[in-house]
């Protein structure tokens, strides 16, 4: 029989077209001239057994759930014989037997983001899969082989591929995942699948993969990713070696949660989708964010040589400003004399917590003489913001029992309690508020 008589109605175009796994990928075209792409195995012995099964339970999983969840490249044909259609077990009739499907051609994502330079277009790929994996991770649905080669383009979204090792509960028995069996991809595998047998519930191993092929997609590693758990410290590592001009900070954080060791500590799917959307915003906001050079650079394109910019979204060079406040008097025995030492008690209190305690790497001022009114005790606060800049906070003044925010919400009204003494929680949650918004713009 002609090959291309075997796999009618479609006609086989290129031999050479792929490989999934085990299976062998063919290029077809229709009646039509459209083409897809034809995935086979042939059963040649009983060691072909576990294959077979998984390649069965991809086609199930896929035509289960391809019209109802965006993200997974659909089938539209498939040639099972009818003796195995209710379930597979070996014999030597299946001996010889080829079975197959044909699926929609998908661009893989290494054509689609080979040598991207904008980190917001790879950020909106893998919030798009996380979406799909969230979906997927609902019905309980394990892709397991999570890894750049498995992720495509498809009707203007991002797609998973090769659902051959998927894991679904009315899948699993224990001669399709071996006790001691090893589950995935070299680069990307999480460290619990090194014995997959044993692994009650594979999701967290999902993120994990996730969150590698997030890196190798970021450092432009086709096949290569880093052992272990992400370590921003780790300089060989660090996503900071690659993108000195992004704001990374929370990328680093993302990296960390989802590649914990221990599965109780990783986050879920959700959580990593919700982290991606919020770094997603954090780049948005970047095209605010300018630098002296820049912002100069704004006043003279505009008509009046003036350029009206909120100085919470200016960047200096963090080398050159530890610099200057290293330079700086500090001016607090002035203002003690001056009968304001509660006031700077309360400033050094913000400063000392915002850089020794906060997450991210704070650029405190020492209290110094507010510009505007030298009577006011006043710090200035930046934040880290990408590997070599620090963006501008905001300035704080405090007097009259209050502290304010010259450039950013919030206002703290009263710092203290009932009792007439200073109220540590609310100074405390005042640091939080700034904290949490000290990367946004204004």
């Amino acid at each position: 029989m002609k090959s291309n008589e075997k796999y009618a109605p479609y006609e086989v175009i290129n031999k050479n077209f792929g490989v999934g796994g085990n299976a062998r990928v063919f290029l077809v075209k229709d009646e039509s001239g459209k083409e897809y792409a034809l995935k086979s195995i042939i059963i040649n012995s009983k060691q072909d057994a576990k294959k077979v099964k998984r390649f069965l339970n991809e086609i199930k999983i896929v035509e289960e759930f391809q019209d109802n969840i965006q993200g997974i490249i659909p089938i539209r044909y498939k040639f099972i014989p009818e003796s195995m259609q209710d379930g597979f077990e070996y014999t030597d009739d299946f001996k010889g037997v080829e079975i197959w499907y044909v699926m929609e051609i998908a661009e893989p994502i290494s054509n689609k983001l080979n040598g991207c330079n904008d980190l917001k277009e790879i950020i909106d790929c893998f919030i798009s899969l996380a979406e799909t994996l969230k979906e997927l991770h609902k019905h309980e649905i394990v892709h397991r082989d999570i890894k750049p080669s498995n992720i495509y383009y498809y009707k203007n979204t991002w797609a998973f591929g090769d659902f051959g090792l998927v894991a679904y509960p009315e899948f699993e028995n224990d001669d399709l995942t071996g006790k001691d069996e090893r589950v995935g991809n070299h680069a990307t595998i999480a460290p619990e699948m090194r014995r997959a047998g044993e692994v009650k519930d594979a999701r967290p191993a999902d993120v994990w993969s996730l969150a590698k092929t997030l890196w190798m997609l970021i450092t432009k590693n086709s096949t290569l990713c880093f052992e272990g758990t992400y370590n921003r410290a780790d300089i060989e590592i660090s996503v900071a070696k690659y993108w000195k001009e992004w704001p990374i900070n929370l990328l680093h954080d993302i990296l960390e949660k989802a590649t914990s060791y221990e599965q109780k500590n990783r986050i879920n799917i959700t959580e990593f989708l919700n982290l991606l959307k919020e770094y997603k915003k954090l780049l948005v906001e970047k095209m605010r964010v300018l630098s002296y050079k820049e912002l100069k650079e704004k006043e003279k394109e505009s008509e009046e040589g003036r350029y009206f910019h909120n100085s919470a979204n200016s960047i200096v060079d963090t080398h050159e400003l530890i610099d200057y406040h290293y330079s700086l008097v500090c001016q607090q025995e002035h203002f003690i004399n001056n009968g304001q030492e509660e006031e700077t008690q309360i400033l050094k209190y913000i400063k000392k917590k915002m850089e020794l305690y906060c997450e991210k790497k704070y650029f405190i001022s020492p209290i110094l003489k507010h510009f505007r009114n030298e009577n006011l005790p006043a710090i200035r606060i930046f934040v880290e913001y990408t590997g070599t800049m620090s963006k501008f906070v905001t300035a704080l003044v405090c007097v009259d029992k209050k502290v304010s925010s010259f450039n950013t919400p919030p206002q703290l009204n009263n710092y203290y309690n009932k009792d007439g003494s200073l109220d540590y929680i609310v100074i405390d949650e005042f640091i939080r508020i700034i904290d949490s918004n000290s990367m946004n713009s204004v």
